[in-house]
C-alpha cells in the first residue's frame, strides 16, 4: 500500500491555521457522524431467489469521510462506517462475525453499535463484552476488534462505526482510497466525503465505480458523494490487476479557498519542488559533497561506460545502507551518518543516490510511481497516493534503477512498478547555490521477454532394466525469472544453498536426489546480466512406467508444472502479467538399443493469437527433431505483451493451457 512521506508537517501551516478556524468557526455544523444512525427497528430485506442463491450479498455500504475543525488549529478526520450484509452460507457466517478496525496513526474509536437478525427475526445486539483490543493483529498493528453474537445462515450482520484521527502529533491524511472489494454482490453503496467550505477536496472513480458528484445544496460544507447500485461480485481473477482491477475512488485535498484559491495543492509539482528545494538542494552541506566526491574517488571509476558507472555506484551503496522508513533521520540527513549508521530513510537514500551521481557527472533524472497491483499510476488525477516508490532514470543509457529495493539491480526494477506512467523530475537552478525541481509525466516502459526466461535442457537416458530414467537436466534463470533467487543465493548458508537447489529440482522430479550439482550466475556482477543456472545428475522412476510390453516416457513432465486455466467461465477483469517472459526447453534422449519409439507427433503444437501475422504476442510452441538414434524435442512460450483485453481471454487461455496439455504429453517405447 501507500508508502506515507514524511511531509505532513510543512502542510500543516497549510490547512491547520488560526486564522481559517475562526474564519469558519461560526458556520461549523455538527460532523454527519451525529446525524446519522441506523433504523431503530432492523428486519431482515427482501432478496430475490437469485440473490438468495450467492454466499453473501452486501446489502449497504456506506462511508462517511469528513474532514472537521474540531479546535482551534484541530482539525480531525471522521470516518464512518454502516454495513448491512445478508450471510447465505456458514463460510459466509464466518467471514462476517467479526469486525476490525485499524488503531494505527493515533486512530480514537468514537462509537461501536452492532446486530445481528437471524433467518427468524431474532435481534442481537452487540455485547459490549465482545469489544476487545489487539495490540499487534497479524503484525499488521493494533487493532480493535468486536465479535457479533447470533449470526447465522441466512440471518443479516448489521454494524456502524466512527473513528476520529485528529492533528497533533499526526496529522490527519489529506488523502485516501476507498476500494470496493469484489467478492459479494453490493446492492447500495455510498461514499460521501465532507470537508469545511474552504478546503476543496477532488476526487476520481475508477474501474467502473460510478463518478463523484459535488452536492450543490449544500452551503455550510464542500459535499462530494459517489453511489453505485447492483455492483455485480466476482472472484479474484488469475492473471489479473488483482487489487489495480478493483472498484475504487481516490480523493486528495486540492485547492484552499481561504488563502489562493487557485493554488493548486498536495499535487506532483509541489512534491518535485519539496523533494528538490527542501530535502535536496537546502541539505546537501558543503561536507556533503566533498564525501560523495571522495566517495567516488575511491571507486575509480575512470573511463568505464555511463552504464558500468551506475551499476558500481548502485552496488557501492547498496552494500552499504539498508533502507528502513522507521530508520532515525538527523536534521539534513548528512551523508557521514547515513554512511555511519548503515540506515536511513528512502528519501536520505535518494539524497545518497543524487549526489554520488552528480559528482560522476551522471546525469538522472528521479522518477515516482505506484504498483499498479495496488493501483495503477494515474498522470491525470494529480495525488500523492499515486508517489509510492522512487525510481532512477538516466537519459544516457534509457534506463532504470530502484533505489530503495535491495533484490534490484540496474535494468530490473520491482516489475509491478514498471509497464505504466510515472513523474520524472530534474533539477533547476533556482538562484545562486540553490535550485529546486521541475516534473513531467512519462511513460515507464515495459520490459523486453527475451530478457526474462526460464531455460530447461534435459538429456535422457533411459536404464530399462530398472525402470529408471538418468538425466543430466540444467534450469536457467535470467531477467525478472531470476528476481526472486538471484540477488539473494550468495548470502545463503550451505545448507540453505542446498535446500534451494534440491526444491527447483524436486518441483519437477519428487524423487530426484541430485549429485554433481552446480551452481553459476550468483555473484554481484552476475546480478540481473548472467543468468542464474542450476545443475546436475539424478535419476527417477517418475517419468517412465512399464505398461504390458511397452514403456511410457511421460516427457511433457520434463518442462516442469505449467498453470492451467482449463475451467470455463466468464471473464470480468483484462488480462495482466507481472512482467513480459518466455520459456525455453530443449529435451534430448536416445532410444535404446532393440527399442522403437511411437507417438512422436503428440509433441507437436503451435497455439498463438491470432491477431494477425507473426510476429505474435503470445504463443506456445513444441516440435522434434531427429538426428539417428537421437530425438530432441523443443518447446517454446513467450508472452510478448503485458496486458490483454477480456476480448482476448480464451485466445491467452489457449495459449497457457497448451503448456498444461504438453504436460501430458506420453511416448511409447516398444522393442522392435
Amino acid at each position: 500500500m501507500f508508502k506515507k512521506i514524511k511531509i505532513f508537517t510543512a502542510l500543516a501551516s497549510v490547512l491547520i491555521s488560526s486564522s481559517l478556524f475562526a474564519q469558519y468557526s461560526f458556520l461549523r455544523p455538527d460532523p454527519e457522524y451525529k446525524n446519522y444512525n441506523w433504523d431503530d427497528t432492523a428486519k431482515l430485506h427482501t432478496l430475490s431467489a437469485d440473490e438468495m442463491k450467492r454466499n453473501t450479498v452486501i446489502i449497504k455500504d456506506k462511508r462517511i469521510v469528513e474532514y472537521y475543525w474540531v479546535a482551534k488549529d484541530t482539525l480531525a478526520l471522521y470516518t464512518t462506517r454502516h454495513s448491512i450484509v445478508r450471510v447465505n452460507s456458514d463460510k459466509a457466517v464466518e467471514e462476517n462475525n467479526t469486525v476490525y478496525i485499524s488503531l494505527a496513526n493515533d486512530v480514537k474509536v468514537i462509537d461501536i453499535k452492532a446486530r445481528s437478525i437471524s433467518k427468524d427475526g431474532k435481534i442481537t445486539m452487540l455485547n459490549p463484552k465482545n469489544i476487545k483490543d489487539v495490540e499487534n493483529y497479524q503484525n499488521l498493528g493494533p487493532y480493535r476488534e468486536f465479535a457479533i453474537d447470533g449470526v447465522e445462515q441466512g440471518g443479516e450482520v448489521e454494524y456502524l462505526y466512527t473513528i476520529r484521527q485528529q492533528s497533533g502529533s499526526i496529522i490527519p491524511s489529506i488523502l485516501g482510497t476507498e476500494y470496493i472489494h469484489r467478492l459479494a454482490l453490493h446492492k447500495w453503496v455510498d461514499v460521501d466525503i465532507y470537508s469545511p467550505s474552504n478546503l476543496v477536496f477532488l476526487a476520481k472513480s475508477y474501474n467502473g465505480f460510478p463518478d463523484v458528484v459535488l452536492d450543490s445544496n449544500m452551503t455550510t460544507k464542500r459535499h462530494i458523494f459517489a453511489e453505485g447500485h447492483n455492483i455485480e461480485g466476482f472472484d479474484q481473477e488469475e492473471f489479473s490487476a488483482e487489487g489495480g482491477s478493483l472498484m475504487r475512488l481516490e480523493y486528495t485535498i486540492a485547492y484552499n479557498k481561504a488563502t489562493d484559491p487557485d493554488k493548486r495543492l498536495y499535487d506532483y509539482n509541489e512534491f518535485c519542488e519539496w523533494l528538490y528545494g527542501s530535502r535536496l538542494s537546502k541539505t546537501s552541506s558543503k561536507q556533503d559533497l566533498k564525501i560523495a566526491e571522495k566517495i567516488i574517488d575511491t571507486m575509480k571509476l575512470g573511463s568505464m561506460s555511463d552504464e558500468d558507472k551506475i551499476r558500481r555506484i548502485e552496488s557501492r551503496i547498496k552494500s552499504a545502507v539498508q533502507v528502513r522508513e522507521d530508520a532515525p533521520e538527523e536534521e539534513g540527513m548528512p551523508l557521514a551518518s547515513i554512511f555511519k549508521n548503515k540506515v536511513c530513510t528512502s528519501t536520505a537514500i535518494i539524497k545518497v543516490y543524487h549526489l554520488l551521481f552528480n559528482a560522476a557527472s551522471i546525469k538522472h533524472e528521479i522518477v515516482m510511481t505506484s504498483n499498479r497491483y495496488d493501483k495503477p499510476f494515474d498522470g491525470d488525477f494529480d495525488s500523492r497516493t499515486y508517489l509510492q516508490n522512487y525510481l532512477i532514470y538516466f537519459p544516457t543509457t534509457n534506463n532504470y534503477i530502484a533505489p530503495t529495493e535491495l533484490a534490484s539491480r540496474y535494468g530490473f526494477v520491482p516489475a509491478d512498478w514498471t509497464c505504466q506512467k510515472g513523474f520524472f523530475m530534474h533539477a533547476v537552478t533556482a538562484g545562486k547555490d540553490d535550485y529546486t525541481g521541475v516534473g513531467k509525466v512519462r511513460e515507464l516502459p515495459c520490459n523486453d521477454y527475451k530478457k526474462s526466461m526460464g531455460e530447461i535442457y534435459a538429456d535422457v537416458k533411459f536404464d530399462l532394466d530398472n525402470d529408471v530414467a538418468n538425466m543430466h537436466y540444467k534450469q536457467t534463470f535470467s531477467g525478472y525469472e531470476a528476481y526472486s533467487i538471484q540477488p539473494f543465493y550468495a548470502f545463503l548458508g550451505d545448507q540453505d544453498k542446498k535446500d534451494v537447489v534440491d526444491r527447483i529440482f524436486k518441483s519437477t522430479f519428487e524423487d530426484a536426489k541430485p549429485s554433481n550439482t552446480k551452481v553459476t550466475g550468483y555473484n554481484e556482477n552476475d546480478i540481473f546480466q548472467n543468468p542464474f543456472t542450476v545443475e546436475a545428475d539424478f535419476s527417477t522412476n517418475s517419468v517412465l512406467e512399464k505398461a504390458g510390453n511397452k514403456y511410457l516416457f511421460k516427457v511433457g513432465v520434463l518442462i516442469g508444472p505449467q498453470s492451467e486455466l482449463y475451467h470455463d467461465t466468464v471473464r470480468h477483469t483484462p488480462i495482466e502479467n507481472h512482467y513480459n517472459h518466455g520459456y525455453h526447453r530443449e529435451i534430448s534422449f536416445e532410444i535404446p538399443e532393440g527399442y522403437k519409439v511411437s507417438n512422436l507427433d503428440a509433441a507437436n503444437m503451435d497455439v498463438f493469437d491470432s491477431t494477425g501475422s507473426a510476429p505474435h504476442t503470445m504463443e506456445f510452441h513444441s516440435y522434434y527433431k531427429t538426428n539417428g538414434n537421437k530425438i530432441t524435442v523443443y518447446c517454446d512460450e513467450y508472452y510478448s505483451q503485458l496486458r490483454y483485453p477480456i476480448s482476448m481471454y480464451e485466445q491467452f487461455r489457449n495459449v497457457i493451457n497448451a503448456s498444461a496439455d504438453f504436460n501430458k504429453v506420453v511416448f511409447f517405447l516398444e522393442k522392435k
